[in-house]
């Protein structure tokens, strides 16, 4: 099996169609995120900046509009059209897409100041090799700046629906490097620490983030919890359910989620996030890279 096939496959097929779908929904329930990720960022006019995971483009997009030139990369390329078509329509003209693997991509040494990711650097099947791709990347004293999640007790807008699963079997425990690529697989800051500071960076940072999300970035109840079921990992947790459980599970989450409707806005649920920040040493040469065999 060739470096991240898996995550190929999911992110060229069933597990983009969501995204694709709902691009701007996605948008407006992660805006919280995107707009602390950028301020950290401090993006600059003369910066060029590389978005690692770049979907369908909002961060890429938003970064445009502080930076001299943006380029967004992912291995999806069904969201990767969406995210050039989106760029066309607003007339972005200093960003492009690259539809590549960040894990493995030969990326231009030392062509960054910045890299940023929304959510996107948590599915490399090597790390390790993937972090040090990426530190080859910057320029002396360029810096990384992404977000990730925390575990799932610390996502209220999950653990909603896992609360409901668990009257029925017990949750498993999600996440951690060793459970392999996946969204909780940078749960723990310690193990972020480590790891970047194995693949060269140095000033490692976590903030822990914990905005409140507009779930499905607003309407109206059943909309909203439509689109919470419609995600990969909302399905992976009703799936956990014997079958003849899971209409309960729904109705379940339903009944709860029915409760927190405001109609004013939708429904509003909390979050756990890692803002992680990491540098390269100004005078620091790219250190060799592994290259998967």
């Amino acid at each position: 099996m060739s470096a991240n096939e898996q995550q190929f496959e999911a992110w060229n097929g069933g597990e983009s169609a969501h995204y694709v779908e709902h691009a701007d929904r996605y948008d407006r329930q992660l805006e919280p995120f995107t707009s602390a990720l950028l301020d950290r960022a401090e993006l600059e006019p003369h910066h060029v900046v590389l978005d690692i995971g770049c979907g369908c483009g909002a961060t890429t997009h938003a970064a445009a509009g502080r930076a001299g030139q943006v380029v967004g990369l992912d291995l999806s390329e069904p969201l990767v059209e969406i995210a050039q078509s989106r760029a066309r329509a607003a007339s972005i003209e200093n960003v492009q897409f690259v539809i590549a693997d960040a894990q493995t991509h030969r990326i231009a040494r030392g062509g960054f100041d910045r890299i940023i990711s929304q959510f996107g650097v948590m599915f490399f099947d090597d790390p390790e090799l993937a972090f040090a791709n990426l530190r080859q990347a910057l320029a002396p004293g360029g810096t990384m700046t992404f977000v990730c999640w925390q575990g799932l007790e610390a996502n209220e807008w999950l653990m909603v629906l896992g609360r409901v699963v668990s009257r029925y079997v017990a949750l498993p425990e999600f996440g951690g490097r060793a459970g392999g690529p996946g969204m909780f697989s940078l749960r723990d800051p310690d193990e972020i620490s480590m790891l970047l500071g194995s693949a060269g960076f140095v000033q490692v940072e976590c903030e822990s983030l914990t905005p409140s999300i507009l779930l499905g970035g607003g309407g109206s109840p059943d909309e909203s919890i439509d689109f919470l079921l419609g995600m990969g990992m909302a399905r992976g947790l009703v799936d956990l359910a014997e079958p003849n459980a899971r209409d309960a599970v729904i109705q379940g989450v339903r009944a709860e989620l029915d409760e927190r409707y405001v109609p004013s806005s939708g429904i509003r649920l909390g979050t756990g996030a890692w803002l992680v920040s990491a540098r390269v040493q100004p005078s620091d040469a790219p250190a060799p890279i592994r290259r998967a065999t």
